[in-house]
């Protein structure tokens, strides 16, 4: 097992994804909820996706990570 800690290196391509998402999901929620602050009923919409969009992202991330480390934990067969 990889004992680096950080780095795009050792992510799989689905932590990065889910942290790309929970990044932009993110901006998205407090782009909207100023939005929603100021009077525009429908950014409401636009808070419900971004939330919608960050618990998936995140749950990408989470699931990626555990299959990575289950994958790391197997023992090798050759």
């Amino acid at each position: 097992m990889s004992t680096v800690v950080g780095g795009w290196k050792v992510w799989s391509w689905g932590e990065r994804a889910g942290v790309i998402v929970l990044a932009a999901s993110v901006v998205l929620l407090v782009w909207a909820a100023f939005q929603y602050c100021g009077g525009q009923d429908v950014a409401f919409f636009a808070l419900f996706g971004a939330l919608v969009a960050g618990i998936t992202g995140l749950g990408v991330q989470v699931a990626s990570r555990e299959a990575r480390f289950r994958r790391q934990s197997r023992p090798r067969r050759r």
